[in-house]
């Protein structure tokens, strides 16, 4: 049963009953099943995960040279906010190749991607106690009103719901 990872970064992927069990086990605090039903637990939970549809990985890459220096530039600095046609023209390629090769490589927009990023870059930081204004600042929001809109409609939660959230889970099951 060992080697299934916690739910640190899946935002909202795993069915209701996989989180329930999750949060069964973690409020048991079953790091070792100690009985029969444990046991079963887990392999209930382990039985879900195999026969859950895959996801991929929530902040995808890619290998395409063009596409994947824009994806390093916005890594580096998720608070820039240049246009599609600027980091298109930054990559030495046309907005509509850049375009082209975000669905291809990403399955999304570079426009989704992008707000996916911020999301990935934002949790380090709330878990750290930064404020919200500061971090949506930081990534290139106008505002926090608009930061608070964006992270909720992608994580399920507000970035203080999300925080109050994270501190519960600083001990996480090892199953």
């Amino acid at each position: 049963m060992r080697g299934i990872a916690p739910p640190a970064l899946r935002v909202d992927c795993q069915p209701p009953l996989v989180r329930a069990l999750l949060e069964h086990l973690q409020q048991m605090g079953a790091h070792h099943p100690c009985n029969a039903a444990q046991e079963r637990l887990l392999q209930v939970l382990v039985d879900q995960l195999v026969n859950a549809p895959s996801a991929g990985s929530y902040l995808p890459t890619s290998d395409d040279p063009q596409l994947g220096a824009v994806l390093r530039m916005l890594e580096e600095q998720p608070g820039d906010n240049r246009s599609l046609p600027e980091l298109a023209q930054a990559a030495h390629t046309t907005e509509r190749t850049l375009m082209r090769r975000c669905q291809r490589d990403l399955g999304m927009s570079l426009a989704d991607w992008r707000q996916r990023l911020r999301v990935v870059k934002a949790m380090p930081l709330l878990e750290a106690g930064q404020t919200v204004e500061t971090i949506a600042l930081d990534l290139g929001y106008g505002s926090a009103s608009s930061f608070i809109t964006m992270f909720k409609r992608l994580v399920g939660a507000t970035p203080d719901e999300f925080r109050k959230g994270a501190a519960g889970r600083s001990v996480q099951p090892q199953l």
